[in-house]
C-alpha cells in the first residue's frame, strides 16, 4: 500500500558562497562549501530522493509522474515547486529572475516568483532588495557605470521574517545568513553583478541586458498577503508556520499536498519520528495529520 507521508534526501550544490551551517539541519556537508540543499526538488538530474516504508528509493521528479493521484492530479506535468536550504557564507551575485512577460516572448525561460524566511543571521544582516532608479534609463545608466551604491537598495534582516521576491525583482541575500527559500522550478537567473567572480569562473558569466529588460522600474515593496494565518500566500505558492506543542490534530482542506520542513524540535507525524531538518511531504490523500512533541514545522504549498 502506497504510504500518505514520504520523507527526502536533498541533493546538495556545492557553491563558492557556501560554508558548513548546514549541518545543524543533520545535512552531512562532509568539507565542501555547501551552498544549497535542494530539499524538495523534482528537478531532473537535480532531483531529491523520495523514501519511506515499503518503497524502494526513487527520485521526486520519477515518483511524481508515476503517482499524479498521490498530488490530486495537478495539472502540472513537471513538480511545480522547488524547496531549498542556503548557506550564505559570503554575498550571492546581485541578480533577476524573468517575469511572465519576458517568457511569453522569450520562451526558452521559465518566470521564477520566490520567497525567503529567515532561518538565522549574524548580526546587522542585509540583503539587496530592490532598487532606486526611477527610469530605465536611469537603470541602465547606473549599471553601465557600475554606481551600485546609488543603484541598490539594501534591507536589515532579522530571523524569523519573510520576504517575497516577485519576478522582475533586483535582489540578493548577502553574507551570514541561513534561509529557507520556495520558488517556482525555474533554473534561470540573470546576473547584473558577481563581485568580479566571472573572471575566474565562465559559468558564473554576467546577463546585464538580459537583467534590465527584466527589471520592473520603478521599485515597489511587495506586499505580503496573507490568508487563513499563512506567513504568504501568493498565486505561485504559499507558506503557513506551526508551533506545536503536544499532541494536536491538524485539517488541509484547501491544498493538493502539503510539503512540511522541521525547523526545531523533535515529536512525530502520524507515529513517525521528525526532528530538526526532517523534509517530507504530505499526500493529497491525508487531509489531516497528528503531530505530537515540541515542533516548529514550516508548511508550503499550492491551494
Amino acid at each position: 500500500m502506497m504510504p500518505n507521508i514520504i520523507f527526502l534526501k536533498p541533493y546538495l550544490s556545492e557553491k563558492v558562497w557556501g560554508g558548513s551551517h548546514l549541518r545543524q539541519y543533520g545535512i552531512d556537508v562532509e568539507n565542501k562549501k555547501i551552498g544549497e540543499a535542494w530539499l524538495i526538488s523534482g528537478i531532473k538530474g537535480y532531483s531529491s530522493i523520495v523514501y519511506a516504508k515499503g518503497l524502494k528509493p526513487i527520485t521526486l521528479d520519477k515518483f511524481y509522474k508515476q503517482h499524479r493521484n498521490w498530488f490530486g492530479n495537478y495539472k502540472s506535468k513537471e513538480y511545480p515547486l522547488l524547496l531549498k536550504l542556503l548557506d550564505c557564507n559570503q554575498n550571492l551575485s546581485i541578480q533577476v529572475h524573468p517575469t511572465d512577460q519576458y517568457c511569453k516572448n522569450h520562451k526558452q525561460y521559465q518566470s521564477k516568483n520566490e520567497a525567503w524566511y529567515i532561518l538565522d543571521c549574524k548580526k546587522n544582516a542585509k540583503i539587496v532588495y530592490g532598487h532606486k532608479a526611477r527610469a530605465k534609463q536611469e537603470l541602465t545608466t547606473l549599471v553601465r557605470e557600475n554606481k551600485w551604491n546609488k543603484l541598490l537598495a539594501y534591507t536589515n534582516v532579522v530571523k524569523d521574517k519573510i520576504y517575497y521576491v516577485p519576478s522582475g525583482t533586483i535582489h540578493a541575500l548577502l553574507s551570514g545568513l541561513v534561509v529557507f527559500e520556495i520558488q517556482q522550478p525555474s533554473q534561470t537567473t540573470f546576473r547584473l553583478y558577481d563581485y568580479e567572480r566571472e573572471k575566474t569562473n565562465p559559468s558564473r558569466r554576467l546577463t546585464i541586458k538580459e537583467s534590465i529588460d527584466n527589471t520592473i522600474v520603478p521599485f515597489k515593496k511587495p506586499i505580503l498577503n496573507k490568508k487563513d494565518n499563512e506567513l504568504l500566500t501568493t498565486p505561485y505558492f504559499s507558506i503557513k508556520k506551526i508551533i506545536n506543542k503536544g499532541k494536536k490534530t491538524y485539517q488541509f482542506n484547501q491544498t493538493k499536498w502539503l510539503q512540511c520542513f522541521v525547523v526545531g524540535g523533535k515529536g512525530t507525524i502520524n507515529n513517525l519520528p521528525i526532528i530538526k531538518g526532517s523534509t517530507f511531504i504530505i499526500s493529497n490523500n491525508q487531509k489531516n495529520f497528528i503531530l505530537n512533541g515540541n515542533l516548529i514545522i514550516l508548511l508550503t504549498y499550492i491551494r
